[in-house]
């Protein structure tokens, strides 16, 4: 459990490096809901200065955005209602 706290808002820019938190927070409201435990599992390049891990965030939002375009797509719901 992470009782880190994102310092990010979507109105601010986009920082360089990010945490976990604030990574998956931009990914959240950028293209779909992530948890910050969800990029543990991603092939991403971690950087650990201080004992944390740090994304470039440009790469967490290239590799969500191949999740994004190559994710599964269909027609919900019956047409001839």
């Amino acid at each position: 459990m992470s009782f880190k706290t994102s310092h990010w808002q979507p109105e601010q820019p986009l920082p360089n490096y990010a945490d976990r938190v604030t990574a998956a927070r931009i990914v959240s409201h950028l293209y779909f809901p992530i948890s910050d435990r969800t990029l543990q599992t991603w092939p991403l390049t971690v950087r650990r200065p201080n004992r944390s891990a740090i994304y470039h965030v440009q790469e967490v939002l290239d590799y969500a955005e191949r999740k994004l375009l190559n994710a599964t797509t269909y027609k919900q719901g019956d047409s001839n209602a």
